[in-house]
């Protein structure tokens, strides 16, 4: 099929995701291509906040069914103005959107370019789930993941022929960037003051109080912890079905005094300085978004050390340099790892200033929007040199 010369790329997605929201405003907004975005405006059973509602006219909303406790869905995807009105199609690539699987064999039959857009590696996921997931996007030429890293990780497991690219997933930097200097070092005195912790050690944790996130870990490390610094105080954003069970813990620890359960924040203007303020950020389970967040206000993590049992984005980390891991599961292990950089100012600063940098330079939205310019370019110049031939 001929492309045309400002090429029309569909998106065939579950949802626009808000944390997504400024790479969908980069990729609309350019001149050299022309995407339109087909989606769901929620993901039944999650509370996700959606941003499809600030691109009127560039997204067509589909209507979905799901099954299996929501682990099965179709969209009422519309094939023929796909097939017809675009001339390459990225399509969501998790094989329960069945409709999507379906829609990526018409379109391959039909010789429209297709890319399969996802994870390669899901922290938690069965072996069998991923055989399947592989299995499927082996059939295409065209890949585009969320890290360098799993292009390596595919290339490994047989994916030899295929263009694969890694968008490196992150975060709007500007908008961490322009939150943060609203918050001056007198504001941020004040601010802690007014919080209680004017002469407090933070660590932070953000993220769901779920189980595989593994917070129990760090209650348990709090004793030895506040040995060694009685001023130190673990702050909690997020909530979940775990809150009771793990202010039960804190108790039966005697260390709820040096908690701080803070529930839910969203706005990022109240975030931020609990990100200046901390020292540092930990995570015991599986980190995804949340590190580049960390990282994009300069916040070192701490995180296990198990990579193959990690989200994508533990790629952005590098052990002892912009982070530190712990071994996994390992309470001792994490009391260590924490200890050894509260007690080393100049390691901290270290690691502050390589998170911030790889937040800013290597993993946000920006670079996603040009990683996906990058595969459309590519596509088409392979797909214009194969008709000239």
């Amino acid at each position: 099929m001929s492309i045309h010369s400002r090429p029309r790329v569909a998106i065939v997605t579950n949802i626009i995701p808000h944390y997504r929201a400024d790479f969908y405003r980069r990729i609309l907004a350019r001149d050299d291509f022309d995407c339109h975005v087909f989606c769901q405006e929620a993901i039944p059973g999650a509370n996700i906040g959606t941003a499809d509602h600030m691109f009127p006219g560039r997204v067509t909303i589909l209507n979905v069914v799901s099954a299996a406790n929501e682990r099965i869905a179709w969209q009422a995807l519309p094939y023929s103005r796909i097939s017809t009105n675009f001339d390459m199609c990225f399509i969501y690539g998790n094989p329960r959107v069945v409709s999507s699987v379906l829609l990526s064999w018409v379109l391959r039959a039909l010789r429209m370019p297709v890319v399969i857009w996802g994870q390669a590696h899901t922290a938690g996921a069965s072996l069998i789930s991923e055989q399947i997931r592989l299995a499927w996007w082996r059939a295409f030429s065209n890949v585009f993941v969320y890290t360098d890293a799993e292009v390596q990780y595919l290339r490994e497991r047989g994916f030899a022929q295929q263009l694969i690219l890694g968008m490196n997933n992150g975060l709007d930097q500007t908008m961490l960037d322009v939150a943060g200097a609203k918050w001056t070092c007198a504001r941020l005195i004040e601010w802690r003051r007014q919080e209680g912790l004017e002469q407090n050690v933070i660590l932070l944790s953000c993220a769901r109080l779920v189980g595989k996130n593994r917070f129990d870990l760090v209650i348990d490390a709090l004793p030895a912890l506040l040995e060694v610094d009685p001023t130190l105080t673990w702050c909690v954003l997020g909530d979940g079905p775990e809150r009771k069970q793990l202010e039960g813990r804190a108790k039966q620890r005697r260390v709820a005094h040096a908690i701080r359960w803070k529930g839910p924040l969203y706005d990022e203007d109240d975030l931020a300085p609990w990100f200046m303020s901390s020292t540092l950020l930990v995570h015991p389970g599986a980190i995804g978004l949340p590190l580049l967040h960390a990282f994009g206000y300069g916040l070192p993590v701490v995180t296990h050390d198990d990579r193959s049992q990690q989200m994508p984005e533990i790629a952005a980390l590098r052990d002892g340099t912009s982070g530190v891991l712990f071994r996994q599961g390992d309470v001792g292990s994490l009391v260590e790892t924490l200890l050894g950089i509260l007690r080393a100012p100049a390691v901290r600063s270290r690691l502050s200033e390589a998170a911030l940098r790889t937040a800013r330079e290597e993993f946000n939205t920006a670079v996603m929007a040009e990683r996906f310019s990058q595969m459309v370019h590519t596509i088409c110049e392979r797909e214009r040199s194969t008709t000239n031939a």
